[in-house]
């Protein structure tokens, strides 16, 4: 990172991240893209009001002592030249304790400005979905307003409104000023006239109501009372603004009472100052008096909140799988996300407050210094205690399962209760006096904070530098070479492990395209069918391995270790299958030798199976075979999510839902997808028909993973096909359902491969087998039906099982009878193999484990690093019992 985007991150994202909140939150309110800009107009003029007004203090004290100082400085000059008279002025400043460079205290009011214009310019110039929209008369806020046309120029109504504004404010404000004060203000308002003059209406108009906004400060300068007139505007605002979400916002009640509940304080304004006044003298006194040691304990305060958020939250999450974090764009390491988080929150929380700080009196800064107490007591109760159980969560920092947000009233009571514990322990401390503890307490925390942040960055550190030998590896191909065999004559078996694929879409997806019914002949869908978890880790190891390998019968083998008995999962069929003639082919098995990108050299040395890792082998190829053109940079969305996912943590649960917003965490632009993730995966399936050879003289099997189906994207209707713009969703309630689109996209593409196994000959003596370790809760229900879980349906527990077997052409078909996707190695090996055996226990293959019902677990610890050696952790016990139909809620009960 350069030292410029370091400067960028620290001092201009923060107020730049305040706008884009402000701007979406007025947005979500009003509907309204010019209202919004408004919105954040007057956010930002009200937050810098105090700031405003240190520097119109600044601006009168410098005014004063230049009026005193200059009748003697003029004689001075008129007397004196050159080094006399340069140290008779120096002399004659250090007696009325005044410098030169205090002269620059008179420009502190532009200086206060020129960070929020850099970042509102910076945000709201390149927002896309400004582009094209109209407000007032104005066509297209994302681009000039360009009211008129003289010959070949465009006359842009808007800044120059702006300077006429400007420049109205600067005479009245101006008044008794010298002439060089005068020259500065209008001077900068050509300035801005001529630097704006061509940016989008928006950033202009957001600049205008900020103009017209110091226009009313300065009016307000010149009358008496202005902070009891200011209030009674306020008020009335805040009223008909209340009124209007009452009777006429059609947003959700939640919502709405959220945006009336918070813009009430404003009444309450009177009342907040009299308690903070009597709140000052009756508490804070030990601060106030102690300035030294509170300088001290705001500077901890600060840096502890800038650790917390910046390194200690998002490292936690990153170093669960680092792996997902790397290599994404022109960003190989996943450091490069804790340090722009970091930077952003020691900005936010460090810098920004430390300037403020020094600018106010000592009541002010025992003020401050409280207040951020209280925010890193209860910042470090809600990212600790009540940091809460949200599942699977993305690189994206969005979460599988979003009804986690939804918790019970007694928890949202329970943290409220424990804020305002901390609260009264915090006051009671500074009461009694207790600073210096209070201030060892902090550096104390703050040490911990670092000692933990550094432990997971060295964890990351670690699995990076796996990850980057692997990558040196890693095969690119630049043509497309046959690496799947099948025979003409000899029975060839192909199981399919589509992760995450949800049974429940196959229906819907088929109806749509009924063409899929005759490409898919053959087949039979067995829609009652459960899978043994609703994450990879524990929901694999079953389907290649069997009822012994289900997460309840692995724990019961606790001499050995976890990763053993995964292994022996994914080499069980391959095994079996290569004693009895067939060769083997083996591709991106999940979690090999326990590893996130799959070690494949557990397959090594075992005679007649080939493994080889498909997922991104194919990318670049797809991408220039299809003229894809640029990527979609998702990158710039991980950093800000990063940064987003920890006010998620820090803020209290009930107001969670708020910076969640749906996984969108208030962005403002377009909301990304990783793309080249996505591609990882489906260009394998794409390219199936060109990757497979036909002229084995050996039976083949292929045991093929792929995740196609594991990350939602949305793509073009009606093929499901990946472009940079997606227009056409394609119609009725699945539309912009992602998952819905991705499941499509499989089924679509295999058709093409399956068409092209009946062209060659090899459909009929070929055994398919189509499942995914489970399913996902998708965006829009699918079905009526929820398990006794918390919170998680059906398609969570519901995995994709199809099979076709060796010379079935009949009409597609359905099976409702009881199975589990620990039924694939008995229905692979039927009628091959007399009697299997696991070669690693001695036990025959059987499916009597089900005939009672089966344990299934809702266990969402879904990292190998959640988990014992030997055994899963499974919390408070989490095992469901399922027997004969997942489909009735009354076979289902919690063990």
């Amino acid at each position: 990172m350069s030292l410029l985007n370091m400067l960028y991150t620290l001092i201009i994202y923060p107020p730049r991240l305040f706008i884009e909140i402000i701007y979406e939150l007025f947005y979500k309110i009003f509907t309204n893209q010019g209202i919004a800009v408004l919105g954040v107009s007057v956010a930002v003029t009200f937050l810098s009001l105090p700031l405003y007004i240190v520097a119109e203090k600044w601006q009168k004290t410098e005014r004063e002592i230049q009026k005193r100082l200059a009748p003697k400085i003029a004689k001075i000059k008129a007397v004196f030249k050159g080094d006399e008279r340069y140290m008779i002025l120096s002399t004659y400043y250090r007696q009325n304790h005044y410098h030169p460079l205090y002269a620059l205290r008179s420009s502190f009011g532009i200086l206060v400005q020129i960070p929020f214009f850099v970042a509102a310019f910076s945000f709201l110039s390149n927002l896309e979905s400004l582009k094209g929209i109209s407000f007032l008369f104005i066509n297209d806020m994302g681009a000039p307003d360009s009211i008129a046309q003289i010959g070949g120029f465009t006359i842009n109504i808007l800044p120059i409104l702006m300077t006429v504004i400007n420049i109205v404010s600067g005479i009245l404000y101006s008044r008794g000023f010298p002439l060089k004060d005068k020259v500065q203000i209008f001077g900068i308002a050509v300035i801005f006239l001529i630097f704006l003059y061509n940016s989008p209406a928006a950033l202009v108009i957001y600049w205008t109501m900020n103009n017209i906004f110091s226009l009313v400060k300065n009016i307000f300068y010149k009358i008496k009372n202005p902070l009891k007139i200011l209030y009674i505007i306020c008020a009335f605002i805040i009223s008909v603004f209340i009124l209007y979400m009452i009777f006429i916002n059609n947003g959700t009640f939640i919502k709405r009472l959220f945006a009336i509940a918070a813009s009430s304080i404003v009444f309450f304004i009177p009342l907040l100052v009299k308690f903070v006044l009597y709140f000052h003298r009756e508490f804070l006194f030990t601060l106030t008096g102690n300035p030294r040691k509170t300088r001290i304990l705001f500077i901890s305060l600060s840096l502890a909140l800038a650790i917390l958020a910046g390194l200690s939250i998002p490292s936690a999450v990153i170093s669960t799988s680092p792996e997902e974090f790397s290599f994404i764009d022109n960003n190989t390491t996943p450091l490069f996300y804790l340090g722009h988080s970091f930077l952003t929150f020691l900005g936010l929380f460090s810098i920004w407050p430390i300037c403020v700080y020094f600018l106010f009196g000592e009541k002010i800064k025992s003020l401050l210094t409280f207040l951020f107490g209280i925010l890193f007591s209860a910042a470090l109760i809600n990212a600790f205690i009540f940091q809460g159980n949200y599942g699977i969560i993305s690189n994206l920092f969005q979460f599988e399962n979003t009804g986690v947000l939804h918790l019970s009233l007694q928890y949202y009571i329970l943290n409220i209760f424990v804020l305002l514990l901390s609260l009264f322990l915090f006051i009671f401390v500074i009461k009694k006096k207790f600073l210096s503890q209070l201030i060892s307490v902090c550096f104390i925390v703050v040490f911990s904070l670092g000692v933990f942040s550094v432990y997971n960055m060295s964890r990351i550190q670690r699995s990076f530098h796996r990850l980057e030998a692997v990558k040196k590896n890693e095969v690119k191909v630049s043509t497309l070479e046959k690496v799947l065999h099948l025979s003409r004559d000899k029975p060839n078996i192909v199981v399919i492990m589509a992760d995450r694929a949800i049974n429940s879409f196959v229906k819907p997806i088929f109806d749509s395209r009924p063409e899929l019914y005759s490409d898919f002949e053959g087949f039979i869908l067995y829609p009652n069918t459960v899978s043994y978890a609703s994450n990879t880790i524990l929901g694999v190891p079953p389907i290649w391995g069997g009822f012994e390998y289900t997460p309840m019968e692995m724990n019961k083998r606790d001499t050995v270790t976890l990763k053993e008995k995964h292994n022996q999962s994914l080499l069980m069929l391959p095994v079996i299958l290569a004693e009895n003639d067939f060769d083997i082919t083996v591709t991106d098995s999940s979690f090999a030798n326990h590893e996130l990108i799959s070690d494949l050299s557990i397959f090594d040395g075992i005679d007649n199976i080939k493994a080889i890792n498909t997922k991104g082998r194919y990318t670049s190829y797809w991408f220039n075979d299809n003229n894809y053109g640029d990527l979609e940079i998702i990158s710039d969305t991980i950093k800000r999510n990063c940064v987003f996912f920890s006010f998620f943590r820090i803020i209290a649960p009930p107001l969670r839902f708020v910076i969640y917003d749906k996984g969108k965490y208030l962005n403002a632009q377009t909301h990304g997808y990783n793309i080249k993730t996505f591609i990882d995966n489906y260009a394998v399936i794409d390219y199936l028909p060109e990757l497979t050879s036909f002229n084995s003289e050996k039976s083949q099997a292929l045991f093929i993973t792929n995740d196609i189906t594991h990350d939602p994207y949305l793509l073009k209707f009606p093929d499901y096909e990946p472009v940079p713009e997606v227009t056409d969703f394609g119609p009725g309630s699945f539309g912009k359902n992602d998952f819905y689109h991705i499941n499509a996209a499989f089924f679509i593409r295999l058709s093409r491969w399956l068409r092209t196994l009946k062209e060659e000959g090899v459909y009929d003596n070929t055994r398919i087998v189509l499942v995914s370790d489970h399913g996902s809760g998708s965006i829009i229900n699918i079905t009526d039906t929820t398990l006794p879980i918390p919170g998680e349906r059906l398609e969570s527990y519901n995995p994709l099982l199809m099979v076709k077997d060796f010379n079935n052409r009949d009409v597609f078909s359905e099976k409702n009878i009881f199975m589990t996707n620990a039924d694939v190695p008995i229905l692979v090996l039927n009628d091959i193999i007399d009697n299997p055996v696991n070669p690693f226990t001695g036990k025959p293959l059987s499916s009597d484990y089900k005939k009672d019902g089966v344990h299934i677990t809702s266990s969402d610890l879904f990292m190998i690093a959640n988990h014992g050696k030997n055994t899963f952790r499974i919390k408070n016990n989490q095992w469901i019992f399922i027997k004969d139909s997942i489909y009735e809620s009354s076979n289902g009960e919690e063990k």
